[in-house]
């Protein structure tokens, strides 16, 4: 026979089983959700190594585009001195050099360059075709250091070559930590060549750079994919998240490795703390069940069976208080029911952090760049800080034309390179971000419209030299018009105002036939101020 005990035991088994899984379910849920957002985390500090790097491309680019247009009209002598003063002034270039037909450098602005053979190197063979190009990882010649070289043939009226202009980058300078936000002081940052070979690590490491890493996991994650995360030790033994990706114009990778134990130790405590308190309250429950099991069940019965026991031999029943009594449940339940409100306080308290972490991801998953609630936030900040604030507000022209006729997929390709190339072209303290399908919207803090409107037209044009083929567009590529607008935040000058002011702009850029830049009327701007 089983007893009743024993019945009330598992009983009791049983119920707390169901509680503990389900309550274990939930943490282990938290938890991973969690992780994947220091995974998503530590992949933007990634995409922040790759957006400096990219910049940095294109203001090399821009320089040797400029000093390429200018060469042909000077002498040699104003050639060399133009590289001196284009270095001097300039933090993106570390030397330029002047290699003539026979690949020999004729001019530099560091004089150990001068003479060298460069014959075999990639950019000049490239550069005698009358291409630009942009070569992996080379060790210089001149330093003996690793170097990325940019090169821009000089092309005479006939339209023959005459020299090769060429740009070397430092490594250190293209990738400094100071370019990717947040890092903690036991970061590690690689670049590593398509063979998995160390190009540059930080912080420097003795051995590890010209070192294969290719058998490691996480090197060999990072050359099999373009982009993603992976927990795995790094060379030294300390378990990372690493967020990788491959560099754009190369087959580079970079990637950024955070320590793990760093990144989820506050996670992991409250999740110990969550699993404690559950075994704490399952003990105390499973106590108050058995003790309340006795007293309200046990001894009654045990209580009424001595009480038929007596009055079937004939003796007197003689009633005895019983102090076991149904409201002595009471304290058991009023326990139970602060123990359950506890626990949800906290998980709720778990959702609500990770729910904040979730809102940290103020990125447009399309583009890389600023999403609205960005945009709305950084708007709200540069409003009550700024003296003055410009604003640009950009269409992509006739979008739902070329969506129509190219389908979506184009669609798509074709807004992240309109918001890459618009990305490189802004000034460094402006904020660029997508607020619609095809809309975009610029925040230049301490502007007036002066720069708001060189700015425009950079941006412009640098859509307009994509030369994204758009049969229903001007000169049959996809273009974009610009709105612009600016003032001095006050208490008659909203940030509405100006919002409002240059979205009327945008729509006078339109009605002027697109592809093109308007400005907002001063006398809107100054109604607005009026005190």
């Amino acid at each position: 026979m089983v007893s009743l005990r024993t019945r009330l035991v598992a009983l009791a088994i049983v119920a707390m089983t169901v509680l503990i899984a389900e309550r274990v379910i939930g943490i282990i849920s938290l938890h991973a959700t969690n992780l994947e957002a220091k995974e998503r985390e530590v992949l933007d500090l990634a995409e922040q190594g790759a957006g400096h790097y990219e910049k940095v491309l294109t203001g090399v680019r821009s320089i040797l585009v400029t000093l390429a247009a200018e060469a042909p009209h000077l002498t040699a002598a104003q050639n060399c001195s133009m590289l001196h003063h284009v270095v001097d002034a300039s933090s993106l270039v570390e030397s330029l050099s002047i290699v003539d037909l026979d690949g020999v450098v004729t001019c530099s602005s560091q004089e150990v360059g001068i003479g060298l053979d460069v014959s075999s190197r990639e950019h000049y063979l490239i550069g005698m075709k009358g291409l630009p190009s942009l070569t992996t990882v080379t060790r210089s010649y001149a330093t003996a250091a690793p170097s990325i070289y940019a090169s821009q043939p000089v092309i005479a009226e006939g339209g023959n070559v005459t020299s090769i202009l060429v740009a070397r980058l430092s490594l250190n300078d293209m990738f400094p930590r100071s370019a990717i936000g947040r890092i903690s002081p036991n970061a590690e940052i690689i670049m590593v060549d398509p063979e998995g070979v160390v190009i540059q690590a930080q912080p420097d490491s003795p051995g590890l750079v010209g070192k294969n890493l290719r058998s490691t996991e996480f090197v060999s994650r990072a050359l099999s994919r373009t982009r993603g995360t992976v927990i795995a030790d790094g060379v030294d033994g300390v378990s990372r998240i690493y967020g990788f990706l491959r560099l754009p114009s190369s087959n580079m990778h970079l990637l950024v490795g955070l320590d793990r134990n760093a990144l989820t130790a506050q996670v992991e405590s409250a999740t110990w703390r969550a699993a404690t308190t559950l075994l704490a309250a399952s003990f105390i429950i499973f106590l108050g069940l058995w003790i309340a099991g006795e007293r309200l069940i046990v001894a009654p019965v045990l209580t009424l069976a001595a009480r038929l026991a007596r009055f079937g031999r004939g003796e007197d029943d003689q009633r005895e208080q019983d102090g076991t009594l149904i409201t002595e449940l009471q304290p058991l339940v009023v326990a139970f029911e602060a123990m359950a409100d506890e626990l949800t306080r906290r998980e709720t308290a778990l959702r609500s952090a990770n729910r904040r972490l979730n809102s940290l991801a103020s990125l447009d998953p399309l583009t890389g760049i600023a999403n609205r609630r960005s945009f709305d936030s950084v708007l709200a900040l540069q409003w009550s800080t700024s003296p003055n604030l410009a604003m640009l507000m950009i269409d992509i022209d006739r979008f739902k034309l070329f969506n129509d006729r190219y389908g979506h997929g184009k669609g798509d390709e074709c807004i992240r390179r309109v918001a890459q190339a618009m990305m490189s072209t802004i000034r460094g303290t402006d904020v660029i971000a997508r607020i619609g399908g095809e809309e975009f919207a610029v925040i230049m803090p301490g502007a007036d419209i002066g720069p708001a409107q060189e700015v425009a037209q950079r941006l412009r044009l640098a859509v307009e030299q994509l030369a994204i083929p758009h049969s229903g567009g001007q000169n049959g590529v996809v273009t974009i018009s610009i709105g612009c607008a600016a003032g001095r935040p006050g208490p008659n000058f909203t940030s509405a105002d100006l919002h409002q002011a240059a979205d009327k702009a945008l729509y006078a850029a339109k009605e002027a036939g697109r592809n093109t830049v308007r400005s907002a009327p001063p006398f809107e701007v100054r109604a607005s101020n009026v005190s």
